[in-house]
C-alpha cells in the first residue's frame, strides 16, 4: 500500500470528522437561539411597548424586538430546509423578508445610536424639535 495515499486518507477522515463537528455545533448555537431568541424578543418587544410611548427609545428597542423575531421565525423555516414543500411565490416572499429583517436590524441600531447622540450633544435643541414636531 501506499504511504502517500494512507496519509491522504487520514486527512480526509479528520476533515470530515471536524466537518461533522462543526455542522452539529452551528445545529446547537441554532436550537439554543431560536429557544432563548424567540420567547426573549416577545417579552421584550411586549414589555418597550408598555414602556412610555413617547419615548422614542423605547420605540426602537421594542421596533428591534420584533425585527429580531421576524429574523428567527423566517430563520427557522430556511434553517429546517421546510421551503421546498411551499409555493415557490411564498418561498421568495419569505427570503425577501428575511433579507429585509437583515438589512433593516443595523439601521435601526444606527438611528438609535444618533438619536442618542444627538440627545447627548444637544439636550434642548432634540427636545423642542420634537416637541415642535409634535404640535
Amino acid at each position: 500500500m501506499n504511504s502517500s495515499k494512507f496519509a491522504e486518507d487520514n486527512a480526509t477522515l479528520a476533515y470530515d470528522e471536524e466537518w461533522v463537528r462543526i455542522r452539529a455545533l452551528k445545529q446547537i448555537s441554532l436550537y439554543v437561539c431560536m429557544t432563548l431568541g424567540i420567547p426573549g424578543n416577545i417579552l421584550s418587544a411586549i414589555v418597550w411597548l408598555k414602556v412610555q410611548r413617547k419615548n422614542s427609545s423605547a420605540v426602537y428597542l421594542a421596533a428591534l424586538a420584533i425585527n429580531d423575531l421576524v429574523y428567527l421565525l423566517i430563520d427557522i423555516d430556511r434553517s429546517f430546509n421546510l421551503s421546498p414543500y411551499w409555493s415557490p411565490m411564498f418561498f421568495f416572499t419569505l427570503l425577501t423578508l428575511w433579507s429585509c429583517a437583515a438589512t433593516i436590524e443595523p439601521l435601526l441600531v444606527l438611528s438609535f445610536t444618533v438619536e442618542r447622540l444627538l440627545a447627548i450633544c444637544w439636550p434642548l435643541r432634540v427636545r423642542l424639535d420634537v416637541v415642535c414636531l409634535v404640535f
